[in-house]
Parts: structure tokens; sequence; C-alpha cells
């Protein structure tokens, strides 16, 4: 170390799934000269545990499900009897009622009203019968999928309340990517009383969690990696990636006491935003390629976290808020992923979700204007009463969710070779990658990243196509 400069072999910025999946596997292979850095206070990135006077919150629902041995081994391997099973219970609020979630006929067929339902069958129907063209958008995919109404009750305005454009605006790659392998008629004739013991696909009917929150498995990532000699640099933001040519060769980072180090290293792995990365790169990129990385979009992200002064307040680990009477998208109980989250039997932690645009309508408000609408809301929708809330906190995420707009393909694929280029420098992970990863996916594509670099048998991996050829939907039960 020299002054305000430091040198290792390996540089993660990130300490969530992705960047911790790199550092286990590095360390795993005996490269232990590493130096983690990352913007927040704990390790987890998305999936990190916040603490406010003794309660866990996470960043909004988080499920541990895989398909993947390997990933499923590390998971229970880092946590052992703390990663517990859970059943799952979710359920969407419409129209001031709460329907199953997956959807079961009878059920909807019920809360919908007979005429509803009928339209919802014909338009279903008629969607399976007519000549389908290549979808263009989302709302394209669906209603070819789902039949139109179906798709105004079930998806139009929950996706948009998430994604903040219409779905006729949003790419047909994003549902093609979260929703394929459903088969809408397997569903519906699986709600059929003689039909309810075969096995379709459908939402994973039970998941592991951490006993103390999504980010109790980061954590413990971290102190193993820590343990085995690699630094860790939290409360720090990276403003500038130096290159020399295709290769990095330094970044410039500041810390939470308003100090600036830079970096050096042979290899980094970045989970930062790829559109972020090319806008801090030094000396800047060609004007072709920033045209493009300013093409990118993120959604961002406000939970509106509150301690209430009852238990068993409702029975889902989270609600989808398909409501247009309310700006809300979900509602989280945090008591029914695990009793360990709150210290008090008679308090129910709760994560009201907004998602948002940074500089945009709710992005600005106060958190006490915040606060208000949480608890407004929830009252509306009979779940609280404005008496029973003891306390709130408002936590704000940049960079959420990576949009897929119709027309992103050209300049993200751009964006993609121009990452190949470098010579020593991996994207990982949702943002990183701009990808609607899930845990498993982002803790690969570390995993990958680092075999890649260690040049382990099966090399070099493709990062890009995680979770383009995997099924998303899970089957049935564990």
């Amino acid at each position: 170390m020299e002054g305000n400069k430091e040198a290792y072999e390996c540089c993660i910025i990130g300490a969530g799934p992705a960047g911790l999946g790199a550092a286990l596997e590095l360390v795993t292979h005996g490269v232990t000269n590493i130096l983690i850095v990352d913007k927040n206070k704990c390790a987890g990135g998305l999936a990190r545990t916040e603490i406010y006077d003794g309660i866990r919150f996470d960043i909004g629902p988080h499920r541990f499900f895989t398909k993947n041995n390997e990933i499923n081994n590390i998971w229970h391997d880092t946590l052992g009897k703390d990663f517990r099973a859970v059943p799952r219970l979710t359920r969407i609020f419409y129209k001031n009622k709460y329907f199953n979630y997956p959807i079961e006929t009878g059920d909807a067929l019920i809360k919908l009203g007979l005429r509803e339902s009928a339209r919802a069958i014909f338009s279903f129907f008629s969607s399976q019968i007519h000549t389908k063209n290549d979808p263009v958008s989302f709302e394209d995919w669906i209603c070819q999928k789902f039949g139109r109404k179906l798709y105004e009750v079930f998806f139009k305005t929950y996706t948009e309340k998430v994604w903040g454009i219409p779905c006729s605006q949003m790419s047909a790659e994003w549902a093609a990517q979260r929703i394929k392998g459903l088969d809408a008629l397997a569903v519906i004739l699986h709600a059929l009383p003689w039909a309810r013991n075969k096995k379709i696909k459908t939402l994973a009917e039970e998941f592991d969690f951490p006993s103390l929150g999504a980010g109790q498995m980061y954590e413990a990532m971290c102190d193993t990696v820590v343990s085995q000699g690699a630094k860790l640099m939290l409360g720090s933001k990276v403003t500038r990636f130096n290159r020399s040519g295709e290769t990095i060769t330094s970044i410039d980072i500041t810390q939470s006491n308003g100090n600036t180090v830079t970096i050096a290293a042979k290899h980094f792995f970045s989970s930062i935003p790829l559109a972020h990365f090319f806008r801090m790169l030094n000396p800047p990129d060609q004007d072709h390629i920033n045209s493009a990385a300013h093409t990118l979009r993120y959604r961002d992200h406000i939970s509106v976290n509150l301690l209430v002064k009852r238990g068993n307040i409702f029975p889902d680990q989270w609600i989808y808020v398909h409501s247009p009477d309310v700006q809300m998208a979900r509602v989280v109980n945090y008591n029914n992923f695990s009793n360990a989250i709150v210290p008090f039997r008679d308090r129910t932690a709760l994560g009201v979700e907004y998602f948002v645009f940074q500089g945009q309508g709710l992005w600005n408000e106060s958190d006490e204007f915040l606060g208000k609408l949480a608890v407004d809301e929830l009252s509306k929708m009979r779940l609280i009463k404005h008496a029973e809330i003891e306390k709130f906190w408002v936590v704000r995420e940049t960079e959420a969710y990576p949009l897929y707009c119709i027309g992103f393909d050209a300049p993200y694929n751009l964006l993609k070779a121009r990452i190949d280029q470098l010579t020593n420098f991996y994207s990982i992970g949702r943002a990183g990658m701009h990808k609607y990863n899930n845990q498993d996916h982002s803790l690969m594509s570390g995993l990958l990243a680092a075999r890649n670099y260690l040049r382990l048998p099966g090399t070099p991996y493709v990062l890009w196509n995680i979770n383009i050829d995997a099924e998303y939907f899970e089957e049935g039960r564990k």
C-alpha cells in the first residue's frame, strides 16, 4: 500500500449474491488477495437485511429457491440449521378482494363474478384459436398466452406499477424470460377438481429462508471469505474506472469518511449497473458506446417498513396489489418468513413497496409523506388501523430493476460485446448484467466469472447466457 493507493489480485465491486459468489469461488481455489467494495453498510446488496431498533427488514421479499443443486448446496452449507423451509402463501388484491395466487379457477370465478368470469374464459379460449404473430410487447405476449381479459385483471395494473411504463412499451423478452414454460391451459385444467393431483409448471409451494432475514446468508458468506483473507470495504462508493485501452487499471473510491482511495487489481468483477459503468470510464469510451449506455433504464424502489402493534395481521408472505386505487405494488409480512425477524410476539414487521423513477413522483417526497401514504393505503385495504402503527422507516434503493423497453436489444447487445472486449473485467449480477436475475442466477454469475478468471476445466463460460435457457417457473414441490 502506498499513500491512498492499494493493490490486490482481484477487486470485487458489490457484496451481493454475485460479488460474494465470485469471492467464495476465488478463496476456495486459494486466491485470497481480494478486496470487496460495497456502497452499503452491510453485505447482501438488494438481498441485504437492515436492522432498525432490533427489527430486521429486507429490501422487499426474497425467496431462496433454485433448481441448481450446486447453488442449493452452497446455501445450505452456508447457514445449516438457520436455513429453513417455509410454506409459501401469496395472494392478489384486486377490487377489494383477495385472490389466491397461483390462480385457482373456483376462487377466481367466485370473486370475479359471473359476468367477468365469462368474459375471462371467452377471452382466453379466443386467444388460443386465433392466428398468433411473434409478440413484440409484453402486452402482446400476455394477451396471446392468456387472453385480454385475464391480462387486464391479473397482469396490466401490477406490471405497470412495477415498471412505470405501459405494457405496450415493454419488450416481450421480459415475459418470455420470466413466465416461459407456464402453460395457461394447464393452469386452468389443473384447477379443476379431477386434475388437482397432476403436476404442472407453476410457482414453488415452498421455499427456504434464513431465520434472520435474507441478508443473513450474505453476511455469513462475507464472514467466510474475510476469514480466508479477503478484505471488505463497506460504505464506499466507486466513482471512476480507470483504463488503458482494453484493460481496467484501477478504480477510484470515496469512503464513508470522505477519504478517497485508488485500487489497482489484476482483475475486476463488477455488479455496478451496466449503464453506470460506461459513464464512469476514464477515459470515456467511444460515442456510440456511450449513446447505447444512455438508452438503458432502471426502475428504483422505495420500501416503507412499519412496526405494527399487532400479531397475525395476515397469513401471506406478501400480497400483490393489483388494485389501481392504491399506489403500492406489494405489501410484505416479514413475520411470515421467520418468527425470529421480530423479537416481540405481539408486533408485526410490514414492508410496503413502491416502484418509482429517481427524481420523479414519490421519490421526491419526504419520509413522513411516504409513511403516511403507506399507512393510509394499508388502512384502505383493511389490513391495519392507523392507531396500530408504532414506528416506520423508509429505505430508498436505486437501480433495483433493469427495464426491458422495446428496442433495448440492439444497444444492449452492443454493450455486452464491448464488455467482452475488456481483458480483465466481468460484469456480474442483476444490475451488472442488466438482467432481471433471481438470487441463484446472480450467485451463479459470480461463480462462473471467477471460474473463467481461474481458467478451471469447462471454461470459458458465457455469462450472458445465464437465465436465458434456464426455466424460471419452478415445478410443484421442492
